[in-house]
């Protein structure tokens, strides 16, 4: 994937959710990017073409609460309930987008109660 389809597929995943991409560093190679879900819950999103290199972390006053990583191809998942736990069960290896590590955490949020999920016309009372 190119640099330019992966920070596509980021701002295609962020717009489900109303969120912004705000990015923190590019490179020719790289981008890192950071996504606030709320003032204390936000996604980070690195990216790097060249190494074949993709990490998305949840993170939650101050410390990661949920991610996947994938270097060189070989990916693994830092489950919720221990987020130190590189997971490489079936589950946790399995590649993932950006939409479906948003996906993971929205899921994660709303089951957790740290977050309302959104009832639809809630908005238009």
């Amino acid at each position: 994937m190119t640099l330019e389809v992966f920070i596509a597929a980021l701002e295609t995943a962020a717009k489900k959710y109303a969120l912004d991409v705000q990015i923190l560093a590019e490179t020719q190679n790289s981008v890192k990017a950071w996504l606030t879900i709320n003032e204390s819950i936000s996604v980070q999103c690195y990216y790097n073409q060249k190494s074949a290199t993709t990490n998305y972390v949840m993170i939650g006053w101050s410390r990661r609460l949920y991610g996947r990583d994938s270097v060189g191809g070989t990916w693994h998942r830092h489950p919720f309930d221990d987020p130190d736990l590189h997971d490489d069960s079936a589950m946790g290896s399995l590649p993932v987008e950006p939409e479906q590590f948003l996906d993971e955490v929205f899921e994660i949020l709303i089951r957790e109660g740290l977050i309302s999920p959104l009832v639809p016309g809630e908005d238009d009372q």
